[in-house]
C-alpha cells in the first residue's frame, strides 16, 4: 500500500491500457494546486487537470536476457495487473477513480452483461470472453462500489483525453474529434456533439472497406479469415496494421535474412522487422494510402474537425505527410470550399498528431477515463457534458429555472383549456333552448 502517512483527502487515481500482449498500469494523485508537487517533468496535463505520476509497470515485463516480451496468457497479466494495483493502494484502501482502456470489440455498455469483457468476436482467441473490469475493481478496492470504475476502448479513451485536453488550450472550441490508432490493429474513437459514440457496440473504422492502390494483390491480413468484415481483404486494419504489413513485407521478400528466425506473426519481435525498413519502402505507400482512406471516410461522414493519429505505426513520422498528401487527391477537391480542407499544408491542423505520444495516448486515455467518472461522481452527475467538453455548461438554479417556467405554461395551458370546456358547454346549452 501506499505510505500511511498518505492524506486520505488525496484523490488518487488508477489507469490501466490493457493490450492484447502488454498492459501498461499507472498509479496518480490529483495535483491541487502550483505549489503541489516538485516533480514538473513528472507531471501529466489533461485538459485543465494535472497528476503526478506516482508508479508505472508494464506487465508482462522483458526478458532480461532476450530483450523479448515475456509470453503471458490473459490470466497472467490479469494476475499481475491486480497484484501491482493492490500493493499500491492508497491507505483509505480504495482509489478515488479508476479507468480501463482495452483493445476491442469490447463490452462499453454498461447495461450489458458483457460489459467489462472483451467480446467473442475479438481476432485475439486467447482474450475472448475475458471478463477484465470484476478483478481490477476488486483489486482496486471498488468492488461494491462499480460507479468509481469506467470501461472502454484505448481508442474512445484518448479521444476524450484529446478532445477534454484541446478544448482547454485551444481559443476555438471544439464539438467534434476523432482519435485513430495503428498498431497491431486499426481503431478508431469518435467523440460526436462533445460526446463520446456508443451504439450497438463502439465505433469499428478500422474494418471499413478501402481503395487499395492500384495493381495491388496483397491478399488481405491472416487475421481476416476468422471473422475479421470482408475476411480482412481492402480494409484499413488488413492493409496498415502492423501485422498486415509485416505479413505483405514477409510475401515480398520471403528469404529476408531477418525474417528466417521466426515468422510466428502473433509475436511483437517478428513485427519488429518494420522499424528496419527505410521510408522509401512500398509498404508505407500501402500504409498511407488505407489510413487516408479512414480519413477521407470519417470527413465525409460526420465533418469531424479533428483527426488526431497515433499508435506504434504513426512512430514512422513520414506518414503523416503521405497521409494528408493522398487526403487531397482522394478528395479530388470536393471538400476545397472548407478552407481547412484545401490545400495540404492546412490539413496540418486537421490531421495531426497525439498530444502525449511520449507517454501513451492509451494510457493517458484510461487517465481520462478515471477523472471523467471521478468528476462525475462528485458533482453527483450534473457536470457530465462538462467534463466530456471540458467547457462550463448551464448552472442547476437555471435548470430549475427553465423547469419552474415548463412547468408554470403546463398548468396555465390546462387551465385556459378547462376554462374553454366550461364556455362551449354554457353556450351549447343555451343554444339547445333557443331552438
Amino acid at each position: 500500500m501506499m505510505s500511511s502517512s498518505s492524506n486520505d483527502n488525496e484523490i488518487y487515481l488508477a489507469a490501466i491500457e490493457g493490450g492484447g500482449t502488454t498492459f501498461v498500469v499507472s498509479v496518480a494523485r490529483v495535483v491541487k494546486s502550483s505549489s503541489d508537487s516538485n516533480k514538473e517533468e513528472e507531471l501529466l496535463q489533461i485538459g485543465a487537470t494535472q497528476l503526478e505520476i506516482l508508479r508505472t509497470t508494464i506487465i508482462p515485463p522483458k526478458d532480461d536476457n532476450t530483450g523479448e516480451i515475456l509470453n503471458y496468457t490473459p490470466a497472467q497479466i490479469l494476475s499481475e495487473t491486480c497484484d501491482f494495483l493492490t500493493k499500491h493502494l492508497p491507505s483509505s484502501g480504495q482509489y478515488s477513480a479508476v479507468g480501463i482502456a482495452t483493445f476491442g470489440p469490447a463490452g462499453v455498455n454498461p447495461e450489458s452483461k458483457n460489459y467489462g469483457s472483451i467480446l467473442p468476436g475479438s481476432p485475439k482467441r486467447e482474450w475472448r470472453n475475458v471478463d477484465i473490469l470484476t478483478p481490477i475493481a476488486k483489486a482496486c478496492g471498488l468492488e461494491n462500489d462499480m460507479s468509481r470504475v469506467l470501461f472502454d476502448t484505448d481508442v474512445n479513451a484518448p479521444a476524450i483525453a484529446e478532445f477534454q485536453h484541446r478544448n482547454a488550450c485551444a481559443t476555438q472550441s471544439l464539438t467534434s474529434l476523432s482519435y485513430i490508432t495503428i498498431g497491431t490493429g486499426v481503431g478508431v474513437g469518435l467523440i460526436i456533439n462533445s460526446q463520446p459514440v456508443h451504439g450497438l457496440l463502439h465505433p469499428e473504422g478500422g474494418h471499413v472497406a478501402v481503395q487499395p492502390l492500384q495493381n495491388d494483390t496483397f491478399a488481405g491480413y491472416s487475421w481476416g479469415s476468422e471473422k475479421s468484415p470482408y475476411g480482412g481483404v481492402g480494409t484499413v486494419e488488413g492493409i496498415c496494421s502492423s501485422v498486415a504489413l509485416t505479413e505483405r513485407y514477409l510475401q515480398m521478400e520471403p528469404d529476408n535474412d531477418n525474417n528466417k528466425t521466426n515468422n510466428n506473426i502473433d509475436s511483437a519481435q517478428t513485427r519488429e522487422v518494420l522499424s528496419t525498413l527505410p521510408d522509401t519502402h512500398e509498404v508505407w505507400d500501402h500504409a498511407a494510402n488505407a489510413i487516408a482512406n479512414l480519413c477521407v471516410s470519417i470527413l465525409l461522414l460526420t465533418s469531424c474537425e479533428k483527426i488526431v493519429l497515433g499508435g506504434g505505426i504513426m512512430k514512422r513520422t513520414i506518414l503523416y505527410k503521405m497521409v494528408r498528401q493522398r487526403v487531397c487527391t482522394l478528395l479530388n477537391g470536393y471538400l476545397d470550399s472548407v478552407d481547412e480542407l484545401s490545400s495540404v499544408e492546412k490539413l496540418e491542423n486537421v490531421i495531426c498528431e497525439s498530444s502525449w505520444e511520449k507517454l501513451g495516448s492509451g494510457l493517458v486515455g484510461a487517465y481520462a477515463l478515471a477523472l471523467r467518472v471521478y468528476e462525475k461522481d462528485n458533482t453527483n452527475g450534473t457536470q457530465s457534458e462538462e467534463v466530456a467538453s471540458g467547457k462550463e455548461g448551464k448552472r442547476r438554479n437555471n435548470d430549475d429555472d427553465e423547469q419552474h417556467l415548463f412547468t408554470s405554461g403546463v398548468l396555465t395551458g390546462i387551465g385556459l383549456s378547462f376554462c374553454c370546456l366550461l364556455l362551449t358547454s354554457f353556450l351549447s346549452r343555451g343554444s339547445r333552448h333557443r331552438y
